[in-house]
């Protein structure tokens, strides 16, 4: 009896943007083995578990010579734990964000380009948890509804502050524009200083990772793109 192939799973991006997979979609050869959601014990939510993780961190420093009885340590773990829970969102919390964030558009006769330029956000590298400063420009053409303006800084902020890389940000937040808003085309350009590069590695202070992503007519018309490129890459001025 033949056994059935199991079906790869899909996930779409548009739907939830924080969520990873609980497990690879099928095993290859010499690769590691699938892993597995964490399922956490009940009444274990993600401060308290922070919390007994910092106090670990606290006592390493301990045995790397500090002294941890000084009056600066107490309440340090907490305080950290809430700190990381600032920077980094429930993904529940994200998504239904971003759902009431696009409900709340406007129509509009207008279909020229909407851009919202130099948006500063912070979030943390997957890699090390270390923080990343974000300057962020997005743009879409619309179509028949437009987002409030505050909308799109907002949406940047949001989406920003999830432990994933660059690149995936900047698809995601072009992903939105473009599906969630039923636009014509978005185009997204990220700046981002990394603090793992930055603070220790490499320690390349002045480095800067750029990444950018296009959809819709962005995508099929050069010209706009490169109009897009122009305006947020252009040397800043004084507006007021």
């Amino acid at each position: 009896m033949k056994r059935k192939k199991a079906s790869k799973r899909h996930m779409d991006p548009a739907k939830s943007l924080g969520r990873p997979p609980t497990e690879l979609e099928d095993d290859q050869p010499g690769q590691p083995a699938p892993r597995r959601a964490i399922v956490l014990a009940p009444g274990r939510d993600a401060h308290t578990i922070l919390d007994e993780a910092y106090a670990k961190i606290i006592e390493a420093l301990g045995v790397m010579g500090y002294d941890t009885s000084d009056d600066n340590f107490v309440d340090t773990g907490p305080r950290a734990a809430r700190a990381l829970l600032e920077l980094v969102l429930p993904v529940g919390d994200i998504d239904a964000a971003v759902d009431e964030l696009v409900a709340r558009s406007f129509s509009a006769r207008y279909d020229e380009m909407v851009i919202s330029k130099h948006n500063v956000c912070f979030g943390v590298c997957p890699h090390h948890l270390l923080p990343v400063i974000y300057r962020v420009s997005l743009a879409y053409l619309p179509q028949k509804k437009v987002l409030g303006i505050s909308k799109l800084s907002r949406l940047a902020r949001l989406l920003a502050r999830r432990p994933v890389l660059q690149e995936q940000l900047t698809q995601d937040l072009a992903d939105v524009l473009h599906s969630r808003m039923s636009s014509r085309g978005s185009a997204v350009y990220v700046e981002g200083l990394h603090l793992c590069m930055a603070a220790r590695g490499s320690e390349s202070h002045e480095a800067r990772v750029v990444t950018s992503a296009v959809r819709g007519v962005f995508r099929d018309q050069p010209a706009t793109r490169q109009e897009f490129l122009d305006l947020v890459t252009a040397a800043p001025t004084t507006l007021i």
